[in-house]
């Protein structure tokens, strides 16, 4: 058959372990100078070796999972299944409060945190994975475990001291869930590759104007969402890449790459979309209208993820939606 214009390599093959490592770096690179434009690293010796040992570890170990052969490496490294799901939560713990110590943060207070956040959801998925058509109670628990403390905002921070602050818990968190279902116990069918095809970026493209058709009219009647246009060459072209990265991603391979394939795991799919979709909106509670809005985008983004089964297809949905929010609208009253 002659290969089509929307090919990519096969995923064992050299040129697309070639293709993914070179895209990885570039992800970075740009991520890299986000962070340095932000002014991460203007502090104090130790606090800047700080400072750039966990956005190292963090984000070069996110990025890096993308490279199909990386979580292989890890995997080989210890096939007892205890040791191996406690390897990575082990190294992160250890990282946090290394960085914590370097920054001068209280170190005490959060090491009971961090290390129960950490070690309960390895455990959870220590051990057999659920086979096919069973309850996968210890998977949604381990994705559970690793979701709400951060939504209910139950843990302390990780601060990383950049324009307006930030808390790196919620990347811990994402690293930690990687390592979880790449390594530890690897779940198939989450689909985090940067290799899309075009039609991979054509149904994310027609989700995003199918979403919009319905619901931008709808959050202006009911006045959560309201007109408000800031075009600027930043807010057009870097700040949906920074959505994609930070936002979009990880919450796909939470809602869509965990919960979703999952649910389809047991459920099948015509249960497990509208089910994962709706978990997504009542994420955005407590109002009702954002829930609402939110769900429409969960079935968006579910119907991209199960037709392309990717998670950075159904992100590119995501960052279209994110995108177009912050540079046209705003929340009204």
């Amino acid at each position: 058959m002659a290969e089509t214009r929307d090919a990519v390599p096969p995923p064992e093959s050299r040129a697309a372990r070639r293709a993914e490592a070179v895209i990885a770096v570039l992800l970075f690179a740009v991520a890299f100078t986000a962070f340095v434009s932000l002014g991460a690293l203007t502090g104090g010796g130790s606090e800047r070796a700080a400072v750039l040992m966990l956005f190292v570890l963090l984000e070069g170990t996110y990025l890096a999972f993308s490279v199909r052969t990386v979580p292989a490496a890890l995997r080989s490294v210890m096939h007892r299944d205890l040791p191996r799901a406690l390897l990575g939560p082990v190294v992160l713990f250890a990282a946090s409060m290394l960085y914590l110590r370097l920054t001068g943060a209280s170190v005490g207070a959060r090491a009971g945190a961090f290390a129960a956040y950490l070690v309960l959801p390895a455990l959870a998925v220590a051990g057999r994975a659920t086979p096919i058509g069973r309850p996968p109670v210890r998977e949604l628990a381990a994705a559970v475990l690793l979701w709400l403390p951060i939504e209910l905002h139950l843990l302390p921070t990780l601060p990383i001291p950049v324009a307006g602050g930030y808390n790196a818990v919620p990347l811990l968190a994402l690293v930690e869930g990687m390592y979880l279902f790449f390594v530890a116990r690897p779940l198939e069918g989450i689909g985090y590759t940067y290799l899309l095809r075009w039609a991979d970026v054509a149904r994310a493209t027609m989700a995003f104007a199918l979403f919009a058709v319905i619901a931008v009219p709808l959050g202006l009647v009911t006045h959560f969402l309201a007109w408000h246009p800031v075009v600027s060459v930043p807010g057009v072209v870097v700040r949906p890449v920074l959505i994609y990265l930070v936002t979009a991603v990880p919450e796909e391979f939470l809602f869509r790459g965990l919960i979703q394939n999952l649910l389809t795991r047991w459920l099948g799919a015509p249960r497990a979309l509208p089910i994962a979709a709706v978990v997504f909106g009542l994420a955005h509670l407590p109002d009702p209208r954002y829930a609402l809005l939110a769900t429409l985008a969960g079935v968006a983004y579910g119907w991209v993820y199960l037709r392309t089964g990717k998670i950075t297809a159904s992100a590119v949905t995501h960052a279209l939606v994110d995108g177009v929010w912050v540079v046209l609208l705003r929340v009204g009253q």
